[in-house]
């Protein structure tokens, strides 16, 4: 089946100079791999373009496949990132294996691993590619901008964008190159137990290479035919009684196999955002999401692996499709799971910068969050949202949750948001682009319209809105967005016709200027949202001689109010006792973790490392790296009822600006061995101290790590 195609008929209907004007509005510079906005890539062209960027731009991009999809497809991924910066622990730090020294099994880091990371995706769900478009305009604005714009060149430099444009290959296929409207993914199994596999889908049934929709006069039907435009079919609520001839509307389909139903065996799978660990399992222990178990499929096991082993990942948004809002944590559980900190940050920050790009009311309490106490008293007496009760405010429209606050009940299980942000402590979103009533540029204002996709409490609404639409395209898209109506026998269902909305772009931003507008404020929220990454950085660093001998028999340091003896045997040669100081500081807006995110498994506390040659370095204060908990950040966060930057501090409130020398016994090793020292100090500052003895010249230097606030190392000279 030839798939469906725009290409050309912008032109043909007066779009030219549209087209020309989006293609300058995603260069911003020149175009070493010019892409526009006029039509959706579709898989094919998306592969072919992450290949183009990848090739054109080497230093400041790299290519990832990061698993296949059932039907062998790559899923890639594009780094974004200046090549030449950044460093990892395990390239400043020797790994060792005490037990067999020499081992080699550990696969070293990418220098962009050690920069603070961010994932932007789209497809999850293969019929909802706007957001694979928003991942190819960030892109090209992200590679056209390097060394021209300065806070584009500042963040490819500093951070790493990791963007999987198409995260579920073969639904994006089957969507946009066969014309099949496919949510799931593919898998290849045998769905009506006839021993065939996938071989009852839709079909094209008068061959003009659109899979839409069949309608026939049908006296049980749930439709009846719209009295202003007859081209629209409206749905009869099933209480509802009406005059009207009633009409079934199906998709366009055929039995294939001969067992009296239609599309019952097709190539759709799995929906892969509810095949994550997190609430995958319901209430009764028994399997809520979807699969066989978590991560079953390889799309979203090839998700997991990437985030498990790519712990700089500190934001993430998943792109999806419709409603012009964003879904934040939770959906899978309610607001109690999450920590107040973490709903300042998501709510006060976050949130209010969302809806000022989408241009939607920002709630009184998120801009004086000192009126809380008095609005949470007016809204026990009208709100039966005990969560908002206990927030002080109900979730707008354009940021909330997905789980049902008002019933008290989850909306799905094995959701992919939840998991990166319970599991993994990232800042996980997911955002549902595309809201036709305010994302169309021209289209007359529809009265309730917003957000109305789906809401069977407003059809009046829907339909007003649908009436708007289908006569905005005949005029703007010379009605290439929807079939009119056409008489059609078919095989089984008789007399009837074929048309309705083209599924290309029935749910997905319109091509032309709406998705490029789509595409621009999504961007500018991500840039947003990557400025709001940590910094960690080394900001003072000095080593103090304090005694030199020529024997090393016995050498005497007096530091910290102490006294420190070092005896070495009967070797000579140049001893130094060196006291080494440095300060390290978190310079980004956030923490360097949420607030519970360093007791998740697989993270850490930030953590400093004096390093030099082990055989002629001996640690006489301080180990070799200390723990310095989470960094907070320079950010003053509104309304968290604590310090900086959202974080946790190691001490917590109140710690004395010290560091323990000594490690607590709760840092001590098993046989007594003294731990890491841990540094007791809080907010987005710590001041760390080594005395060691260094023979000879060895070199000295720093290494700050921490997960998500990157990596930075620098020498140190003894004065």
């Amino acid at each position: 089946m030839t798939p469906y195609r725009l290409n050309g008929f912008f032109k043909r209907f007066g779009l030219s100079v549209l087209a020309v004007a989006l293609t300058a509005l995603a260069a911003g510079a020149a175009q070493k791999v010019p892409i526009a906005f006029d039509d959706y890539h579709g898989y094919p062209a998306t592969a072919k373009y992450l290949k183009d960027v990848a090739a054109a731009y080497p230093q400041i991009t790299a290519l990832l496949e990061i698993g296949q999809s059932t039907m062998g497809r790559p899923i890639y991924v594009l780094v974004v990132s200046n090549m030449k910066t950044g460093t990892t622990v395990d390239a400043q730090v020797p790994l060792r294996n005490p037990r067999s020294e020499g081992v080699k099994n550990v696969t070293p880091m990418k220098p962009y691993m050690g920069k603070p990371g961010q994932w932007i995706c789209g497809a999850t769900h293969g019929n909802e590619y706007t957001g694979s478009e928003v991942c190819l305009y960030t892109i090209d604005k992200l590679v056209t901008g390097y060394g021209v714009d300065k806070e584009t060149t500042a963040l490819v430099d500093t951070k790493t964008f990791y963007i999987c444009p198409i995260v579920n290959p073969d639904g994006v296929f089957n969507s946009l190159e066969k014309g099949i409207s496919q949510r799931q993914n593919s898998m290849l199994r045998d769905d009506d137990g006839d021993g065939r596999i996938n071989e009852d889908g839709p079909d094209d049934l008068n061959g003009d290479g659109l899979i839409t929709q069949f309608r026939s006069k049908d006296p049980k039907g749930a439709f009846v035919v719209d009295d202003a435009d007859p081209r629209l079919m409206v749905r009869v609520r099933p209480n509802d009684k009406t005059e009207k001839e009633r009409w079934s509307v199906v998709v366009e389909d055929k039995d294939n196999d001969g067992d009296k139903r239609r599309g019952e065996d097709s190539e759709a799978g799995i929906d892969l955002n509810r095949n994550f660990p997190e609430g995958w399992w319901n209430d009764q222990g028994f399997a809520g999401g979807s699969g066989d178990y978590p991560t079953s499929a390889p799309e979203s096991r090839a998700l997991a692996e990437f985030f498990v082993t790519h712990p700089n990942i500190f934001m993430a948004q998943f792109y999806h499709t419709s409603g012009g809002f964003t879904f934040r944590p939770l959906g899978t559980a309610p607001h109690t799971r999450l920590h107040p900190q973490d709903v300042a940050v998501l709510d006060f920050i976050m949130g209010k910068k969302y809806l000022e790009t989408i241009g939607e009311d920002v709630p009184e309490a998120w801009k004086n969050p000192a009126a809380i106490p008095a609005l949470r008293e007016e809204l026990r007496k009208t709100s039966k949202n005990k969560y908002a009760i206990e927030r002080g405010y109900e979730l707008p429209r354009g940021w909330t949750v997905s789980y049902d606050e008002v019933n008290d009940r989850r909306y799905g299980f094995g959701m992919t948001t939840d998991w990166d942000f319970l599991e993994l402590g990232v800042w996980s979103i997911t955002t549902e682009l595309w809201n036709p009533a305010k994302d169309i540029p021209g289209l007359p204002r529809v009265a309730g319209a917003e957000g109305v996709e789906g809401d069977d409490e407003r059809p009046e609404a829907r339909l007003a809105l649908e009436r708007a639409l289908l006569k905005f395209q005949d005029e703007k898209y010379g009605g290439k967005l929807f079939l009119n109506w056409k008489a059609f026998k078919h095989p089984e269902l008789g007399d009837g016709e074929i048309g309705g909305w083209i599924p290309r772009y029935s749910s997905n931003a319109w091509p032309g200027e709406p998705l490029a507008g789509v595409c621009d404020k999504h961007f500018r929220f991500e840039t947003f949202r990557a400025g709001l990454l940590p910094d960690v950085v080394i900001t003072e660093a000095k080593a103090r001689l304090l005694y030199k001998s020529e024997s090393a028999r016995e050498a005497t340091a007096v530091a910290a109010g102490g006294e420190v003896r070092i005896k070495k045997g009967g070797a000579k040669g140049k001893y130094r006792i060196v006291e080494v100081t440095a300060v390290v500081e978190n310079k980004g807006p956030l923490a360097t973790h949420t607030a519970r995110g360093s007791t998740l498994r697989g993270n850490r506390e930030d953590v400093v490392w004096l390093v030099g040659d082990r055989g002629k370095v001996t640690f006489l204060q301080g180990t070799p790296y200390q723990r310095l908990g989470v960094l907070d950040g320079a950010m003053k966060i509104p309304g968290s009822g604590g310090g900086e930057g959202g974080g946790m501090r190691a001490g917590g409130p109140g710690a004395p600006a010290e560091e323990s020398m000594t490690p607590p016994p709760q840092f001590r090793r098993r046989g007594g061995l003294p731990g890491p020292t841990q540094v007791r100090q809080g907010g987005a500052r710590r001041e760390v101290r080594w005395l060691v003895a260094v023979e000879g010249d060895s070199p000295l230097k720093i290494v700050v790590s921490s997960q998500k606030g990157g990596t930075r190392v620098q020498d140190v000279k003894v004065q």
